[in-house]
C-alpha cells in the first residue's frame, strides 16, 4: 500500500512516500480501508520531535481517520465488511483499568496513539483495534466524520463532560483553529452564553455565524478586558483554553468568583509563574480534557449527525500533498481542518 513515511524527524522533507506492506488484522483488530484523515498540530509536533522508543515502525502519522471495514480479525466484534467506520485517537485500549472503566481510555498506561505507538491513517489502509471504532452515519461524508473523533470529539470532552457548561452559563473560548471552533458550536448547543477570543479580525463573521454571542477580537493576546466588558465586569463561568501557557494569566483574568478553566491545548509550551493565592481565594477550578472516549465519539456523531454540530473542513487534499498541508498547520495558514484523502 501507499504511505506517506517519517524518514526522519524534523522538517516536512522527512515525509517520504512509500510502499510499505498492507497490515493484516488479527485478533480483535479491524483493517480500516482509509477514505479520509485529518491533519492535527499533533502530527506535527510528532514529526518535528525527536525520535524516542515506542514509537511505531515505520511511522504513519494520522489519528482522524474515517473509511469502510476491508478486513476483521477472528476475534473482532460488531463491525463486518463494508461499514463505514470513524476512529478515536487510539489504536489501542486496554478496556480494562480503572482509566478504561471509567470513561478515561486515553489516561489508558498501555493505550497505543494512532500515527505514534501504532501505525496511522497517512496510509491506504490502517488497523484499529474494534473498541475504538465507531459506526460514521450514512448522512457524514467520509471527509467530516475523519475529524469527528478528535477536534469535535475533544471539544465535546471539554465542554459538556469536563466543563460541565449549564444552559444560561457565559463561557469563553479561546484559540480559533480546529478545537476552538467546534467548542464554539458546542457550547451554543449547551445553550450558554459564547464568547471566543480571537487574534483575527476577519474571522469574527465565521465565529458569529457558528454561534458566538460575542467575539473579541485581541490582536496582542489580551483580551480579558473585552471579556470582563462582555459580561458586564463579572467574567466568565467557563473558560476553554485551546492555547495554553502564552494565554493563561487572561484566562485567569477572564472567570468570574467560583469559575471553571478547562485546558485543552498548548501551543507554546512555555513555563508560567502563578501566585497559588489567586486561585483558591477565588475558589477556581482547573481541570484538563485529553482526546476523545469512544462513548464521547458517539455522542459527537449524533450532534453532527442531527446537524447540531458542523465539522469544519476547511480543504481536502491527495495523500501526496502531505507535506504541503503540513506546512500549511505549521504557519496558521488555515482555521478548520485540513482533510487528506488516499
Amino acid at each position: 500500500m501507499k504511505a506517506i513515511v517519517v524518514a526522519h524527524h524534523g522538517d516536512v522533507d522527512g515525509l517520504e512516500m512509500r510502499d510499505v506492506e498492507t497490515p493484516q488484522p488479527k485478533g480483535r483488530q479491524v483493517l480500516v480501508r482509509v477514505h479520509a484523515c485529518g491533519v492535527c498540530r499533533r502530527d506535527i509536533l510528532v514529526r518535528k520531535s525527536p525520535s524516542r522508543p515506542g514509537l511505531a515502525n515505520p511511522l504513519i502519522l494520522g489519528h482522524e481517520i474515517a473509511g469502510t471495514v476491508e478486513a476483521v480479525g477472528i476475534d473482532a466484534r460488531g463491525f463486518k465488511v463494508g461499514d463505514r467506520v470513524v476512529s478515536t485517537q487510539r489504536e489501542y485500549v486496554c478496556g480494562c483499568c480503572n482509566m478504561c472503566r471509567t470513561d478515561r481510555e486515553a489516561l489508558c498506561a498501555d493505550h497505543r496513539f494512532l500515527g505514534q505507538e501504532a501505525m496511522g491513517g497517512n496510509a491506504e489502509f490502517v488497523n484499529v483495534m474494534d473498541d475504538n471504532l465507531a459506526r460514521l452515519p450514512a448522512n457524514i461524508s467520509f471527509e467530516a466524520g475523519s475529524i469527528v473523533g478528535c477536534p469535535v470529539g475533544t471539544s465535546y470532552n471539554a465542554v459538556i463532560d469536563t466543563g460541565a457548561v449549564r444552559p444560561g452559563e457565559s463561557v469563553l473560548l479561546t484559540g480559533m483553529g480546529g478545537l476552538g471552533i467546534h467548542a464554539v458550536q458546542i457550547a451554543r448547543t449547551c445553550g450558554a452564553f459564547v464568547i471566543a477570543a480571537t487574534r483575527s479580525p476577519d474571522k469574527v463573521k465565521a465565529l458569529e455565524e457558528l454561534g458566538a454571542d460575542k467575539v473579541v477580537v485581541a490582536t496582542d493576546g489580551r483580551f480579558a478586558r473585552g471579556v470582563r466588558e462582555a459580561t458586564g465586569g463579572r467574567g466568565v463561568d467557563v473558560a476553554i483554553d485551546t492555547v495554553g501557557s502564552a494565554v493563561f494569566h487572561e484566562i485567569r483574568r477572564s472567570v468570574t468568583l467560583g469559575g471553571r478553566i478547562v485546558l485543552v491545548g498548548e501551543v507554546t509550551g512555555q513555563l508560567i509563574e502563578m501566585d497559588m493565592a489567586m486561585i483558591y481565594r477565588r475558589a477556581l477550578t482547573i481541570r484538563s480534557a485529553t482526546s476523545t472516549s469512544r462513548r464521547q465519539l458517539e455522542a459527537a456523531l449524533k450532534l453532527v449527525e442531527n446537524g447540531s454540530i458542523k465539522p469544519m473542513v476547511e480543504r481536502t487534499m491527495p495523500l501526496a500533498d502531505t507535506a504541503i498541508a503540513h506546512r500549511m498547520v505549521e504557519d496558521n495558514a488555515v482555521t478548520g481542518r485540513i482533510v487528506l484523502v488516499p
